[in-house]
């Protein structure tokens, strides 16, 4: 028990660590932005599209940022995720962004091969369309997310290739309570706000989240539990190791290492290799309609990992408004 709790202790250390190391960055592009009317990018998300709004879109152009990011015992992933779009009616809107990295690796990884790490770089260019349609007995919400190659493949920022993920919410409330259902499918495993994994993948699969929101007020609470389903050959690029001096490049064939990614740069294998399922809890506390904040935590089974998250969101489409007006 002692060594669990000193084990969550290290984890929150290095979550505290990466979120003061790049909050100064963070701060610079809200300040850059802020005396800006032209912002770089709406739904602020570097991971793909948020597709649970069952208030309905807003009409209009929108721009907003995230900062966010996943620490674990296999490294620490963040990035600052820009956005901006146009909500064409309360049922469908577009939204275009970049994300950018902060990566840090574990220290097992760094004294093996400090020159194999990876570091910080621009993600991969993302585009987002909307549909959301609000309902007495379902809410409903769907998001086709797809990415262009931007990103660099040897620091595990883009898998080299073009991807695409189809996503739909379902949820209905009883109360302050709502269970909801998140189903979706592509050619590679997206982030979530509860766990950004420290690699990427390339192969088709089929993503499943249950579970329950309670929503008193300004905090909200959620529980559940995913899986993920992929078929056929999959693809694993690492974002905590990167190719160097005397460091695997690739595997030498098929493997079914599940932690492959922590001393190779890229590895392929069957479906079991990126199989995966768990459990995630969240806190979300929205201060003002404009700030959005949340702390969450994931357990994978099969990676036998904890991964501890934040995310902080910034609504700036008032910024666009006022430039319009």
């Amino acid at each position: 028990m002692r060594g669990y709790l000193a084990q969550i202790q290290a984890q929150l250390q290095r979550l505290i660590v990466g979120m003061v190391r790049a909050a100064l960055v963070f701060t610079i592009l809200l300040l850059f932005l802020g005396a800006s009317t032209h912002g770089q990018a709406p739904n602020p998300a570097g991971i793909g599209p948020a597709v649970n709004n069952a208030g309905g879109f807003t009409a209009g152009w929108t721009l907003g940022t995230r900062f966010e990011g996943s620490s674990s015992s296999d490294g620490s992933i963040y990035d600052v995720g820009t956005a901006v779009g146009r909500n064409f009616s309360p049922h469908f809107g577009v939204d275009l962004g970049v994300p950018f990295y902060f990566i840090g690796t574990p220290s097992s990884t760094k004294q093996s091969n400090p020159n194999a790490v990876s570091g910080i770089g621009i993600g991969t260019l993302f585009v987002d369309s909307r549909l959301n349609y609000p309902g007495e007995f379902l809410n409903y919400a769907s998001a086709v997310h797809l990415t262009a190659p931007t990103g660099s493949t040897s620091k595990g920022l883009s898998t080299g290739h073009a991807t695409w993920n189809l996503g739909n919410h379902f949820d209905h409330a009883f109360g302050d309570f709502s269970p909801f259902l998140n189903a979706g499918v592509g050619n590679t495993v997206m982030d979530t706000r509860y766990f950004h994994r420290p690699f990427i993948t390339f192969g088709y699969n089929a993503q499943f989240e249950g579970g329950l929101e309670f929503d008193p007020g300004k905090f909200s609470f959620s529980a559940s539990a995913y899986d993920v389903a992929p078929w056929g050959n999959q693809t694993v690029i690492s974002r905590v190791f990167r190719c160097g001096k005397s460091s695997h490049c690739s595997a030498g064939g098929p493997t079914t290492n599940r932690k492959s990614y922590k001393d190779t740069s890229v590895s392929s294998g069957p479906a079991d290799l990126v199989r995966d399922n768990g459990i995630n809890a969240g806190i979300d506390f929205k201060p003002t309609s404009h700030l959005d904040l949340e702390f969450d935590f994931s357990h994978s089974v099969p990676l036998q990992l904890n991964s501890y998250s934040f995310g902080i969101g910034v609504d700036l489409s008032w910024l666009l408004q006022r430039h319009a007006q």
